[in-house]
């Protein structure tokens, strides 16, 4: 029981500095493996678990998003989820 505790108060303080300005993962993957996740388990769960959270902040700033430079933002978005693909 007091791993789920763990988790949950983890999970909290997670969200919570994502919400602020980032870093939740500082928190939420060692929480995970001190829970006996293994850690690269912990690693996929853990941004698995506070993907919703920087989609919805995406969302909610989607106005404020601009241009850099000459490049469009859909152009910066292509670049980089072609960049940043897994190896």
């Amino acid at each position: 029981m007091s791993e789920i505790l763990l988790v949950l108060l983890a999970g909290l303080a997670a969200g919570t500095l994502n919400a602020v300005g980032g870093g939740g993962t500082f928190v939420a993957l060692p929480a995970l493996v001190a829970a006996g996740l293994p850690p690269v388990t912990a690693n996929a769960a853990s941004t698995i678990a506070l993907l919703p959270g920087s989609v919805a902040g995406t969302w909610v700033s989607r106005h404020e998003i601009t241009q850099v430079g000459g490049a469009s933002t859909r152009a910066m978005t292509m670049t980089s989820l072609l960049t940043s693909s897994p190896s």
